[in-house]
């Protein structure tokens, strides 16, 4: 994910984390998803959504409840 002037750029498993929590995924939904998405671990799914999740939370383009 790269941040230009405002504007975030999605890599491929961020595209896939951005899309799933629209309809309401949980964290663990997201890591199962890019495990069977892209053939990772569950040590990577994880740190890939952990990372995800912490950008898209600074940039308040979502929140926690």
């Amino acid at each position: 994910v790269a941040d230009f002037c405002g504007i975030v750029k999605l890599n491929a498993s961020a595209k896939v984390i951005w899309n799933k929590l629209q309809n309401g995924a949980t964290k663990e939904e997201l890591v199962k998803i890019l495990t069977d998405t892209f053939s990772i671990s569950e040590e990577k799914a994880r740190e890939d959504v952990e990372k995800s999740l912490e950008l898209l939370i600074q940039r308040e383009m979502i929140g926690c409840e």
